[in-house]
Parts: structure tokens; C-alpha cells; sequence
């Protein structure tokens, strides 16, 4: 294969497209081919219906530019459906250099089957007599396909039911499934910081399926690859590949309306997700909480979602609505990251036209970061505070999470009265810095 369709070094950066299979035209190609170029994506989960394959012409654009598509045929859980059709598609598409293929979703979830199914004994076996002889097929056709995800929690539990699975392939001796084994999973946060969970089981070994004891944390976030890697590690005595899918929502997106802010919390973890993505290095926001950057085992972190039209459900996530960028800030970051990671210079030029020169693309216009003053905030600093919030009707707070949305940021009193690491995090995220004294 062109050394173009290999897996790019140190670039897990993914994206969920379009929820149809109506936007696989040249013409639709034309648009987001610059966009996913400009975005430095180098995975894309697109949607196949399995009697009608994605267009050669839109796939091997796609590998040509070093982007690697991740097939999701979404299938239903049920025995008697034909697969005829289907094993034709998968060679089509490993012919045209496809390798990747997520044949289910969400196994452990009772709305994935039909009523009677999901309430008959043994739903794990149930589920692998239809996922194995699919797998080996495509495993046969040099494709690798991706065991699926599922739903964190869930109604049969997500991590035991991915225990049960792997004990099952094991009992049943598909060694060939567990050579090839690649895993996905659901990285929603649950509106939690984005080191819950971190460290899996062993750091968290009071949490079992279905109780998570006060004080304790869960897979149930960002970090839910850190669980899954512990169960195969275990069974395996080896660490498997990861897919992340969903990335940077805090539910099922399918089943959530987000309110305003919600929305701003989920595209600000985004930005913070796609800066460990793009320096390989961790994010300290602040004394206490350092998030660090993904281990190699996780191949892609598919953010949700890149694009939308005006009508579809799932429109109040995407980046784009249209051709409109809907997302402030993710290409922004993006760009100016591997700007400086590869050390390339800007010039005045660009500088000038640069997505952070222009206030309607911040959440917030300016804001005031207090300093963090065991003793509170002296009438010095709240007297340079008030003529701020008459003229510039800015805001105060003492977050470094809102900070890193505004466009500028003002100081209270000396720099040294703030951490070294929430200084570095403002300049990362391009943040113009004012210093009062």
C-alpha cells in the first residue's frame, strides 16, 4: 500500500462526518477535503449502508491524503439478516484500501435488540455467534474489524460485558479475532473532569460493574480507555488498540438537547483535547489538576462531530452547520499548535487575520483573571476591576477554563501573583495577556 494509507506517527487527531450517506459527492468532496486538511484530521468515521458502498472516488481522496476512514456499518442485532450483500461490500472496500470497519453498536444496550432477543439467557454468545464470522471474514480480506463500542455504563455493563466477550473469544479459541483485536469506546465525559477514571481499576479498585462507590471514580469518561486497556491486559497479557468515537460530548449525543452552556463546557474540553493531541504534552490548568496526553495504544480520537445540515438532530454539535462553522475556536487551536510545535513562523500578514484577532469567534471578549489570594481580593484590585466591567463589560472570574475562551485576558497586579502554568496555558491558547500594576 502507498506509504500515504499508513498510520500517520504521533496523529491521532479523528473525526465523526456527516450522519447520512447523502455527502459523498465530488462536489461534497471539494468542500471538506480543504477542511479536513486544514483541521490536520487523519481519521474519519463515516457511515456505509451495507448494500450501497461509499463511492470509490470519495475513499481514495480521502487515502491519498493520508486521512484513514473508519467504516461504521451500524447492523442490526439479529440473526436472520442477510450478509450476502455485505461480504461483497468489505471486499469492495479492502480493494480500495480500506482497513478499518465497525460492524455494531452498542451490544450491551437493550434498545441495540429486538425485544425478545435482549431478555433470552446468554446475550454475550448471542452477540459473538453473529460478530465472529463477520470478523473473520474481514480479517481474511486484510481489513481489521474493530470490536464495537459500547455504551459506558449501559444496560448490561459496559466493562463487564467486554470482559465476558473476551473470555468467550478466548474459550472459543478465535485466535485469529484476538490477533487482529482492535477496540473502540464511547469517550464521552459525563460532565466530569477529564482525568476521571484515570489510572482504570487499579486506581480505582472499589468501583465494580453497576456501583461506584462515593469517592471513587468510574470508566465513565475521558478515560475509559484506561478500563478497557486493564480488562485486556488481564485476559491477553497484552495492550490492544483503541478507537475513541464521540469524542469531546458529555452524553450519547443521539439523546441529548444541550443548553448553551453545555455546549461551550463540550467545545472547551474539546480544545483542551485537541491540544494534548497535537503537543503530545500534558495540560496543567492549574496547581492541582495536570491532564495528560494519550498513550500510543489509543490509534484515534474521533471528536463529535465535524458537520451538519440545519435540520439534522445531531446539528447542535457539529463544527459545521453547512459550509458555516458553528465551533469558535477548534481550527484556531489546531493551527496554532502544530504552528508551534513544527516551529513554522507567522507572518504579519496572517497574524493580522488570525481567527483570535477577531472577537465574534470567542466565547468571551475579555476577561478579568483574578488572582487566587488566600486572603481574597484587596479594594486595590477591585477598584482597577469596576472600570473594567463598565467599559468593557468584561468578565470576572477566577477560572482558567473560562480564561482560555476570551479573547483578551487582564491581569490583576504583578504576573507573579499567578502560577507559571496558567500563564503558559493563556499563551498556548493564544490568549492576548494585559497586566495591571
Amino acid at each position: 500500500m502507498n506509504k500515504k494509507n499508513d498510520i500517520p506517527i504521533n496523529n491521532q487527531i479523528g473525526i465523526h462526518y456527516f450522519q447520512d450517506t447523502l455527502h459523498y459527492r465530488i462536489e461534497d468532496l471539494k468542500i471538506w477535503l480543504p477542511v479536513l486538511k486544514d483541521l490536520k484530521i487523519s481519521w474519519i468515521v463515516l457511515k456505509s449502508e451495507k448494500n450501497r458502498a461509499i463511492p470509490e472516488d470519495f475513499l481514495t481522496s480521502l487515502l491519498n491524503e493520508g486521512i484513514i476512514p473508519v467504516i461504521e456499518f451500524n447492523l442490526p442485532l439479529k440473526q436472520n439478516f442477510g450478509t450476502r450483500e455485505l461480504k461483497l461490500m468489505l471486499q469492495v472496500y479492502a480493494r480500495w484500501g480500506v482497513k478499518y470497519c465497525v460492524f455494531y453498536d452498542r451490544p450491551n444496550q437493550k434498545e441495540s435488540w429486538p425485544e425478545n432477543n435482549w431478555t433470552q439467557n446468554d446475550l454475550v454468545d448471542r452477540f459473538l455467534d453473529q460478530y465472529i464470522p463477520l470478523a473473520k471474514f474481514a480479517i481474511e480480506l486484510g481489513l481489521l474489524p474493530v470490536f464495537p463500542p459500547l455504551e459506558p455504563g449501559g444496560n448490561y455493563w459496559d466493562t463487564a460485558f467486554l470482559r465476558s466477550c473476551l473470555k468467550s473469544l478466548l474459550r472459543r479459541e478465535q485466535q485469529i479475532i484476538l490477533d487482529n483485536l482492535v477496540l473502540s469506546a464511547y469517550a464521552y465525559t459525563f460532565n466530569q473532569d477529564l482525568n476521571w477514571g484515570k489510572g482504570g481499576p487499579e486506581s480505582w479498585p472499589l468501583s465494580k460493574p453497576y456501583i461506584t462507590p462515593k469517592g471513587s471514580q468510574d470508566q465513565k469518561g475521558l478515560r475509559i480507555f484506561d478500563w478497557y486497556q486493564a480488562i485486556a491486559n488481564a485476559l491477553l497479557q497484552k495492550e490492544v488498540p483503541v478507537i475513541l468515537l464521540g469524542t469531546g460530548t458529555s452524553h450519547n449525543p443521539k439523546n441529548l438537547k444541550e443548553a448553551d452552556e453545555e455546549k461551550k463546557k463540550n467545545w472547551l474540553n474539546q480544545k483542551l483535547i485537541s491540544l494534548l493531541l497535537t503537543t503530545q504534552q500534558s495540560i496543567s490548568l492549574d496547581n492541582e489538576i495536570v491532564i495528560d496526553p494519550f498513550p500510543p495504544t489509543v490509534l484515534a480520537c474521533n471528536f463529535w462531530l465535524m458537520a451538519s445540515e440545519p435540520d439534522q438532530p445531531e446539528s447542535s454539535h457539529a463544527w459545521f452547520i453547512g459550509k458555516k462553522p458553528q465551533n469558535p475556536f477548534i481550527k484556531e487551536m489546531i493551527e496554532n499548535n502544530i504552528q508551534e510545535q513544527t516551529k513554522i513562523p507567522v507572518s504579519a500578514e496572517k497574524q493580522k487575520k488570525s481567527r483570535r484577532s477577531d472577537p465574534k469567534q470567542c466565547l468571551i471578549k475579555h476577561y478579568v483573571l483574578l488572582p487566587n489570594h488566600e486572603y481574597g481580593i484587596s479594594e486595590w484590585e477591585l477598584d482597577q476591576i469596576i472600570p473594567l466591567i463598565n467599559k468593557d463589560k468584561a468578565t470576572i472570574g477566577f477560572s482558567i477554563e473560562e480564561a482560555i475562551l476570551s479573547q483578551k485576558v487582564t491581569l490583576i497586579a504583578e504576573k507573579n501573583n499567578y502560577p507559571n502554568d496558567i500563564l503558559k496555558t493563556l499563551k498556548k491558547f493564544g490568549c492576548l495577556i494585559e497586566q495591571l500594576d
